[in-house]
């Protein structure tokens, strides 16, 4: 088998050799895209360690004619859910040689737009996007040269045209309310994130973002299964922001019948039922029970310790780069997936007092 030579660097095709594959399998391997059997990129990453093989940037990028970075626009970067599938991107992308640059949106459509434009004349090879809306999408059906693919993280649009890597937000809003009701719930309330209402609202606004109609629909979908229907004055939509939906929350249990158990449908909506519940003397797990989205950081600490809907972060942001990489590959390539969340039980849900 062909050795590079000692008196200088390793190439890929020494490395193809070197494992018995095709460069372009090495190339697959090595750059973290693609599909290849896991005797093969154990085979390629031993041979590259064997060469002391380093990818040479500089040379890639002037073959290719790419710039090695991937734009990624998010909705919040605050976001503790957010925040962590940004490091789930930064690491797969880094590992193929990729680096990030991302962009807040606050979950405005025109700094989405402008998001989108600048990383565009920035020379992105391709975009990760949390979209802000789910029909206006021009200026996700990116029309530019050189082509720049486009995959959406979270949320999905009203297209065909555009694929995403999604969590299946219906079925685990519709498992939080099964569990409610198995604990004996019956009036059981939504606090529900959006950032199309001023300040907190009884009624869904226009334009909410898929993730808002799935966990809703949902819920409905598991009150519902149980013969139960959700009122009117059991739901709040508010903006993610604690202290306003601290002030939604209030308004949802101070009414003359108040909900006893309430799905929080993200981290701020939570963090705002906790408050607004020891602002009302609630004691969480008996006179007020929670289910939370996401599993933030301080949840498993928090006294009791919040159930939650357990999305899998790490693994949607991986993904969004893997499909992204082989988009950026090949620009016939279509690929979504919709990944299962997990509900994790823990003691924030008891019988109601």
């Amino acid at each position: 088998m062909a050795q590079a030579p000692i008196d200088k660097a390793a190439r890929l095709i020494d490395v193809a050799e070197r494992a018995n594959v095709s460069r372009a399998t090495a190339a697959r391997v090595l750059g973290g895209y693609g599909l290849v059997t896991e005797a093969t990129r154990q085979r390629v990453m031993a041979a590259a360690n064997e060469l002391n093989y380093r990818v040479n940037e500089l040379a890639r990028s002037m073959r290719s004619g790419r710039t090695l970075t991937i734009g990624v626009v998010v909705a919040d970067i605050a976001n503790s859910f957010f925040n962590s599938a940004i490091r789930a991107i930064v690491d797969t992308a880094s590992r193929a040689g990729y680096q990030i640059l991302v962009l807040n949106t606050d979950d405005n459509i025109e700094r989405e737009r402008n998001a989108v434009r600048v990383l565009i004349e920035k020379r992105v090879d391709g975009l990760i996007v949390v979209p802000s809306s789910p029909d206006e999408i021009d200026h996700l059906l990116v029309e530019s040269e050189p082509e720049v693919p486009v995959v959406l993280l979270d949320r999905d649009v009203n297209s065909s045209k555009i694929d995403f890597v999604t969590t299946d937000d219906f079925e685990a809003a519709r498992a939080a309310i099964l569990h409610f009701a198995g604990a004996g719930h019956s009036r059981i309330g939504l606090l529900v994130a959006t950032a199309n209402v001023e300040t907190h609202s009884g009624t869904m606004p226009a334009q909410v973002v898929t993730t808002v109609r799935n966990r809703v629909r949902g819920a409905q979908a598991g009150l519902a299964d149980c013969g139960l229907a959700i009122r009117p004055e059991w739901i709040r939509y508010s903006q993610s922001n604690v202290d306003v939906a601290r002030e939604a929350a209030i308004a949802l249990l101070s009414g003359p019948t108040r909900p006893t158990a309430i799905l929080a449908t993200n981290e701020e909506m939570a963090l705002a039922a906790l408050s607004a519940a020891g602002d009302l003397g609630l004691v969480i797990g008996s006179d007020l029970s929670i289910v939370g989205f996401d599993d933030a950081p301080w949840a498993r600490v928090f006294n009791p310790p919040l159930s939650v809907v357990r999305r899998p972060v790490a693994e949607l942001g991986a993904t969004a780069v893997k499909f992204l990489l082989e988009k950026i590959d090949d620009g016939s390539v279509r690929r979504s997936r919709k990944l299962p969340a997990e509900l994790v039980i823990r003691r924030s849900v008891g019988p109601p007092a």
